[in-house]
């Protein structure tokens, strides 16, 4: 087994990380991980979370170093990242734990043995010397990906192990993400970090042939995910709509990452460029239907958003979205606007109301909703009539 740091941001009280601490200190073969708290800035400890690094050194490797400012979950992990050296790196959520006690060892023997020869029998092939022989044409593993298991209160399930948008449950290797510049930015540190970070990655490996990845069996427990019901996003009704600007932000910063080919090292081709077409596309169609959506949310309920920000990030990266749109809308054909059309609203999360514009002008023209300040988005609860999710007149 080789040795791997576990990266585990911390904001909150020392309480709540020991449990995943814990779980870490009973994994066979434990004198191979190497465990980094990286402490947020967070006011809910008062050394540095040493408490449990004394705690638990007896048991594993484990230290604790704090970000410049408090920056967020992902520019946590990246703090993380930076400040680990080890080839390959997990990261687990605070409040989380590892699934089994040999759950470790699994991610990194799937990566381990990725590239050997096995018998009929499930035997490792061996050399007359007694070392693992290679596959023809072995590659490095970029990925080891484990199914999570959540759970709360209410319900159990599992989110399998070919998901493309929860950093948790994986193994990553460090010499892929440097090759590709794979990092954690400011915009999505605090909200849609995973969405960001994830889609880069994916990207990444999709268009290099020189790494593989591996997926762990589903019905294996690798990863306990716990949804904190203190949490912004379960405590919060409107969180998902305060979510959608960060979001989108989100999507446009996936797009700069794929069209610069200078720090992803990916040589752009006409499939990629096709590829790049379908995901505007794709990506813009979702944007449009979660700015109408979020209107419509802010008209009819009681909701102000807490940031004018929130507004005008989301306001700014729709309208980013559409002119880039614009200026290839003339490529697509009728049939691939009505099935991105079909797809975004029957097979994503996205909040959908019925669109009071049609989606050919609101790419070729926009809407007077684009051109909104933060004031005229609020006059909207006076001024926008909503039946059944329906936009039926201004009063």
């Amino acid at each position: 087994m080789f040795d791997i740091d576990l990266i585990i941001p911390c904001y909150g009280s020392p309480e709540v990380i020991e449990k995943g601490i814990a779980s870490i200190a009973v994994q066979w073969h434990k004198e191979f991980i190497h465990v980094t708290l990286v402490n947020d800035c967070s006011p809910n400890t008062d050394c540095d979370y040493q408490d449990l690094v004394d705690k638990y050194s007896n048991f594993i490797d484990i230290r604790c170093i704090r970000t410049p400012r408090n920056g967020g979950q992902g520019l946590a992990r990246q703090f993380g990242i930076d400040n680990t050296g080890h080839r390959y790196f997990m990261f687990m959520d605070e409040d989380d734990q590892i699934g089994n006690g040999v759950a470790v060892s699994q991610f990194v023997g799937a990566a381990e043995c990725a590239n050997f020869l096995f018998t009929d029998n499930g035997g490792i092939v061996c050399d007359g010397c007694g070392n693992p022989v290679q596959k023809e044409g072995a590659r490095p593993v970029a990925l080891v990906s484990g199914p999570l298991f959540a759970f709360d209160n209410n319900s159990s399930y599992t989110i399998d192990n070919t998901n493309r948008v929860w950093v948790n449950s994986k193994l990553y290797s460090r010499a892929f993400i440097e090759k590709h510049n794979v990092r954690f930015n400011e915009e999505q540190s605090r909200h849609a970090e995973d969405y960001f970070w994830m889609s880069c990655f994916f990207y990444a490996l999709d268009n290099d042939p020189d790494f593989q990845s591996i997926l762990l069996d589903n019905s294996g427990i690798y990863y306990l995910w716990y949804p904190n019901e203190r949490s912004q996003s379960r405590s919060d009704s409107h969180y998902g709509y305060m979510l959608s600007g960060y979001t989108m932000g989100g999507s446009v910063n996936i797009l700069k990452y794929m069209r610069d080919t200078s720090a992803n090292g990916i040589t752009w081709t006409q499939e990629r460029e096709k590829g790049y077409g379908d995901m505007l596309l794709n990506m813009t169609m979702y944007s449009y239907f979660t700015f109408l959506s979020f209107i419509r949310h802010v008209a009819e309920t009681d909701y102000v958003p807490k940031l004018e920000l929130d507004w005008y990030i989301l306001r700014n990266s729709c309208n980013k979205l559409r002119k880039w749109l614009k200026r290839r809308f003339d490529k697509y054909s009728y049939t691939q606007k009505i099935e991105q059309y079909y797809l975004v609203k029957n097979n994503t999360d996205v909040m959908f109301t019925e669109p009071w514009v049609e989606f050919d002008s609101y790419v070729k023209d926009g809407c007077d909703e684009l051109g909104w300040d933060f004031s005229q988005l609020l006059e909207s609860k006076r001024t926008m009539k909503f039946v059944d999710g329906v936009r039926v007149w201004d009063i």
